[in-house]
């Protein structure tokens, strides 16, 4: 069994005070009582997941609410005060994707800005996944994602579906938005969270990466390739 570092940072240093720091996930560790000799909590496949899954949770407070004009077009617009976010800025933070992108007519697919990286100087891959429905009002379900990070270093893109666009959509500071699970061939290993400064070869490795996948098809062969021998990107 080996113990494998996983650097993190947010890629962007302005304002990045508030985000926070990525959780390990805990549900049964601390919710289900280790007395009891049988049940799920004591399943050594559920304590594996459980070591290697890690929460992000949401610096924002945001509500969206759609309308639908005279057009039969639907119109999202942020509801104050309950949205926290400046209106001059939002844009910079939420993204509405094309209504041709959205996998349903009804369900507005959305990006919202969370540049978390996470990074490792050993062949790692990251699962982004849903959260579990905590809330009763979460009305939105997660684009997810698996990507190898010691050979690509791009911030994380969290993406969801609008479910049910006849209620507002609520996320409240705190709030997990995603899960972030990782794993190697090596099935026994553990990983280790190291929160990492946004140094220069950090810096080059995201440029390098960024913006691959509007320029040509099948990055997936590009990312797989070895990045430059000899660059750490954990320091």
């Amino acid at each position: 069994m080996e113990n494998i570092l996983i650097g993190w940072c947010i890629a962007e240093e302005r304002s990045s005070s508030i985000f926070f720091r990525p959780e390990q996930y805990t549900l049964f560790r601390e919710k289900i009582d280790f007395n009891s000799k049988e049940g799920v909590s004591k399943c050594p496949a559920v304590h594996k997941v459980e070591k290697n899954l890690f929460i992000v949770r949401s610096p924002y407070t945001i509500n969206l609410r759609a309308n639908k004009d005279i057009n039969n077009k639907i119109v999202i617009r942020p509801v104050y005060p309950f949205t926290e976010i400046k209106e001059e800025i939002l844009s910079s933070i939420i993204k509405i994707e094309p209504p041709d992108f959205w996998v349903s007519d009804n369900k507005p697919l959305i990006q919202i800005k969370m540049p978390y990286l996470f990074f490792s100087d050993k062949n790692v891959w990251i699962n982004q996944l849903e959260t579990s429905p905590i809330r009763a009002n979460k009305n939105w379900s997660l684009i997810q994602g698996r990507f190898n990070i010691f050979s690509w270093q791009r911030p994380l893109s969290f993406a969801f579906q609008w479910i049910d666009i006849n209620f507002d959509l609520k996320i409240k500071r705190g709030d997990p938005l995603f899960q972030v699970l990782f794993d190697t061939d090596e099935k026994t290993n553990n990983f280790i969270l190291k929160k990492v400064s946004l140094h220069d070869d950090l810096s080059k490795r995201i440029r390098e990466c960024e913006g691959v996948t509007s320029l040509i098809r099948n990055t997936n062969q590009l990312m797989q390739n070895p990045r430059e021998e000899g660059i750490k990107l954990i320091k």
